[in-house]
């Protein structure tokens, strides 16, 4: 078992953690301290769910901010690569780190939509939290295939996800549902748009999916098998915002039934509806 006695931090890291997500304004839920039951889930399914201990994980936290996933687990041993494509937020957890030696916690300003497996290896865990409800119905589905290429083994998704899905959008010729929304107005300039911490770097629009719908798209991309997480609980969670955890594994193959080896979620629908 991996060591769990908290660890001392300095005033100006606590201050930096409690002020998480305020930038969005007042009536945000789970922000500043609230946010500490959100860290306590993705560190729970990390110890969990991970393939090995803390300290022996290697870790991506895609669009980390200021990095308060990323430091609580290099506190607890791992190695992890914190990226965001906005480097405000991201400078004050990279001295965050250094200060408190650890060593094993770097930040890279990259875009998560142009990352590489070839630059960056591959990660035993990936954190995708807050991040895919900021990106438009072209990005979606690519940002997930390469998220299934960087990651060896779990990826964990906090994401906003839309209830109603009005609309609709298709990618290899599969439909998937979900809710467009605005990230900025048609004229604003890269400027504006890259000072807005909580939005899209660049995107006017976005695409929320439905939850069946990105149940759907990990499925297809690759992942083996789909967890939403309930508990550890998180109080004050809005209804539209949910934690998955997606494994990467080899699928199954049938000796009792094995009618159902090699056919696609449409064909089994198929078969089963005659």
């Amino acid at each position: 078992m991996d060591d769990e006695s908290p660890r001392a931090l300095d005033a100006e890291a606590l201050a930096l953690f409690a002020r998480k997500g305020r930038e969005g304004g007042p009536g945000i839920p789970q922000a500043g301290l609230a946010n500490g039951v959100k860290v306590r889930r993705i560190m729970q399914l990390t110890r969990d769910l991970g393939p090995r201990p803390f300290g022996e994980l290697r870790i991506l936290d895609l669009g980390c901010g200021e990095g308060v996933y990323a430091i609580e687990a290099g506190l607890r041993g791992a190695e992890v690569v914190a990226v965001d494509a906005r480097s405000q937020r991201m400078d004050e957890g990279r001295a965050c780190a250094e200060r408190h030696g650890l060593a094993k916690v770097s930040f890279l300003q990259q875009d998560v939509r142009r990352l590489t497996q070839e630059r960056l290896g591959r990660f035993d865990v990936i954190y995708c939290l807050g991040l895919l409800y900021h990106l438009d119905e072209t990005e979606l589905l690519p940002v997930l295939e390469n998220v299934y290429d960087l990651c060896r083994h779990l990826l964990l998704i906090d994401t906003l996800i839309s209830l109603a899905a009005p609309d609709a959008f298709e990618w290899r010729g599969a439909q998937y549902r979900g809710e467009r929304c605005r990230e900025h107005e048609d004229a604003d300039p890269p400027e504006v748009r890259r000072e807005r911490l909580l939005r899209s770097i660049d995107s006017t629009f976005a695409f929320r999916l439905s939850r069946e719908s990105l149940f759907a798209a990990l499925h297809r991309v690759g992942f083996t098998s789909v967890y939403e997480c309930q508990v550890p609980f998180e109080p004050g969670k809005a209804p539209d915002r949910i934690t998955l955890a997606a494994c990467k594994g080899s699928p199954v193959r049938l000796s009792t039934y094995p009618w159902v080896n090699d056919r696609t979620e449409a064909e089994i629908e198929c078969e089963l509806g005659d």
